[in-house]
């Protein structure tokens, strides 16, 4: 996989197009955590020199997605239970911040938007996709445009910044994996809950239904997690 060139763009030598590559792959699961990030290698899998590779390093590290180790280059950070409980704690608070901002700033657009994404996750369930990935991205999309229509909606430049932080990072791309039938039914209605409290502008319950769709997500993730063997959770080999 190394020589195929996974990324390219019209203009390669982008720095910030080459970050998102970059962090897509991280966020994927492409580069499992623990994986010393070679510039050489990465380089040849995004067909660009090593130069936009070494600055794309060092925004994923500052993001919190590489760690960079005197004599031992970047590794794929790793994320542990406390990691994500604190991740997840943080996301209640402040997706249900948003949310409430949202109740009352929402355009009719932007509800439609979500309508239409909320739907496209409830027809998934009884969709055929081409395989497994196809149908997590299509999950991971979906969701990404609900949520991001919120925190668009809030209105809050800083909020939406720190929700980038700690939303995009691989074992929560992940746990769409671990999601079953019974829990993406859950989590649809969830959507719907927060969907119809926008509809209505009321804050308190948008933000209320939030939360607990956040600490749903967190107690799947979790205990996924820990019914993985400890090599497979930390993405150690």
């Amino acid at each position: 996989m190394a020589t195929d060139k996974l990324y390219t763009t019209s203009d390669s030598s982008s720095a910030d197009q080459v970050y998102q590559s970059l962090r897509r792959l991280l966020i994927e699961g492409f580069y499992p955590p623990g994986t010393r990030l070679v510039e050489e290698r990465l380089a040849q899998d995004l067909g660009v020199s090593r130069t936009p590779v070494r600055q794309a390093l060092v925004r994923a590290a500052a993001e919190g997605l590489v760690q960079i180790f005197p004599n031992r280059g970047a590794v794929a950070r790793s994320f542990t239970v406390d990691d994500l409980l604190e991740m997840y704690d943080l996301r209640a608070l402040l997706e249900g911040h948003a949310a409430y901002l949202a109740a009352q700033r929402i355009s009719p657009a932007q509800l439609a938007r979500m309508e239409a994404a909320a739907t496209a996750l409830e027809e998934s369930l009884t969709r055929t996709f081409e395989c497994r990935e196809d149908e997590v991205h299509f999950l991971v999309e979906q969701n990404a445009i609900f949520h991001q229509t919120i925190a668009e909606a809030a209105g809050n430049q800083r909020l939406i910044a720190m929700l980038n932080q700690i939303v995009a990072v691989p074992l929560q791309f992940r746990s769409f994996y671990w999601y079953r039938s019974e829990e993406r039914r859950i989590s649809n209605f969830f959507h719907r809950s927060i969907l119809n409290a926008l509809m209505l502008g009321d804050g308190d319950r948008a933000r209320a239904m939030m939360r607990e769709h956040i600490f749903y997500g967190r107690d799947v993730l979790l205990q996924s997690r820990r019914a993985e063997p400890e090599s497979a959770a930390s993405g150690e080999e």
